[in-house]
């Protein structure tokens, strides 16, 4: 069975445990998504990807994991 962080949004974790940080979701809302390490180079491997292949539509922000903030819970 794969681990699960309990703070994470994401499914693709190595650790039950560890630091978690916000992903903003864009807009204006203010929505983050809360992302511990693995799932947060999934995510951008994703991004990389996807920006790659499409032309004309706006590219997904590819931000450093040292500038997210760190989620310490509510």
């Amino acid at each position: 069975m794969k681990p699960q962080n309990p703070n994470c949004d994401g499914s693709h974790c190595r650790s039950k445990t560890g630091e978690v940080r916000k992903l903003p979701t864009g807009g204006s809302s203010g929505s983050n998504i809360i992302y511990c390490r693995a799932c947060y180079e999934h995510e951008m491997a994703y991004r990389r990807d996807r920006n790659a292949s499409v032309v004309g539509i706006i590219p997904y922000p590819l931000p450093k994991w040292e500038d997210l903030e760190v989620y310490e819970g509510c």
